[in-house]
């Protein structure tokens, strides 16, 4: 804008310089002064007219772009927010995945409560379920072999051993190449196999009392969903599933070992009911024998009122003959007495009856 100024104030110079140069080329001072000043006023209007008009564009100009300017920050300014807000978002996420990733580690690796983590988890959940006396913990197998915990269903125990090879997992977990996650993975895979087998050798034991299966508590389920899969989630294949099944030995994780105490649950008010049911049947057997004794002595007692009532009616006709037989003798001819009056008829209720049936006594 400056320099576009300057150029124009030093084209008017020239132009000046010019008109005075010929005014005193051809000798003329009247009219020549008048019409230079004329002229010189005329350019110096077109001039000042021109510059307001340059003046005006450039201000036109400079307010567009300066609109330009405005708007092209703004978006600027928001397409900076975005990137800051995907940053923040970013950096929550990574502070996530850092947490969960050391919610995992202090997960399999520590506290220990009573014994490990995932004993204490498994005490904690049959506590909470089952009623006492259904459980317990450390239970002897017989001889050395103690068990972690027990659910016991009526006359049978079932084994439930919560020891994990953590650290085979935690390694296979932080391993950062694939070759190095698929050795791990199979180390891994051999220590699960190592320990269902060993379940099933020292707490499947069916003759001493025990189900003919056991159950390895993993107390993670995102664990646990691995390790039955049929592939890890580098796909690299799994056959502990298989293997354990083979071995009479169920993995389970804290939801489904949930939902079988959730059976145990069930299947012990079904006891209960069956139990109380039996006490039903055995009650009304007792009062069946009971009522059957009644009967007998009611028959019995029966059969005696009809004795005594069979006696009563002998004795009855007994003393009707012997009344008659004396009331004869009585009325032969000379015998009979004045002051002697005839017995009177007998009557049912002037006999006096024993319990044995017989007549006692006459009124």
């Amino acid at each position: 804008m400056e320099a576009l100024i300057f150029a124009a104030l030093g084209v008017l110079a020239l132009l000046v310089l010019g008109l005075i140069v010929v005014v005193l080329s051809r000798g003329r001072t009247g009219d020549v002064e008048a019409r230079v000043r004329q002229s010189f006023k005329d350019e110096l209007l077109q001039f000042q007219s021109g510059i307001r008009e340059d003046l005006n564009t450039a201000r036109t100009s400079v307010e567009s772009a300066k609109d330009v300017i405005s708007s092209h920050a703004l978006k600027t300014l928001s397409e900076i927010g975005s990137v800051r807000e995907t940053a923040q978002k970013l950096v929550q996420q990574q502070e996530e995945a850092q947490g969960l990733a050391q919610s995992l580690k202090d997960l399999l690796q520590a506290p220990k409560l009573r014994g490990n983590y995932g004993e204490a988890i498994l005490e904690e959940m049959l506590d909470r379920v089952l009623p006492r006396g259904f459980w317990e913990r450390q239970y002897s197998l017989g001889g050395s072999e103690r068990v972690d915990c027990v659910v016991k269903i009526r006359d049978v125990v079932i084994p439930i051993d919560a020891k994990f090879p953590r650290d085979d997992y935690l390694r296979y977990l932080e391993a950062e190449s694939p070759e190095e996650k698929a050795s791990l993975w199979r180390s891994f895979e051999t220590s699960v196999i190592r320990q269902a087998t060993s379940i099933e050798a020292k707490y499947v034991k069916p003759e001493q009392g025990t189900s003919d299966f056991a159950l390895m508590f993993i107390p993670s389920e995102a664990i646990y969903y691995e390790t039955i899969a049929d592939s890890n989630h580098i796909g690299q294949p799994s056959t502990i599933m298989a293997y354990c099944q083979g071995h009479r030995v169920m993995p389970v994780s804290p939801n489904t070992f949930y939902a079988f105490l959730q059976m145990v649950v069930i299947g012990i008010r079904n006891t209960e009911v069956i139990k109380s049911a039996k006490q039903l049947q055995q009650g009304l057997s007792n009062l069946e024998k009971s009522f059957d004794l009644f009967y007998k002595k009611y028959e019995e007692i029966g059969r005696r009122v009809n004795q005594a009532a069979e006696a009563y009616r002998v004795g009855d006709g007994h003393i009707d003959r012997f009344k008659r037989k004396l009331n004869e003798t009585l009325q032969l001819d000379g015998v009979q007495d004045e002051s002697m009056p005839l017995l009177p008829d007998p009557s049912p209720e002037e006999h006096v009856v024993e319990q044995d049936g017989k007549p006692a006594s006459l009124t």
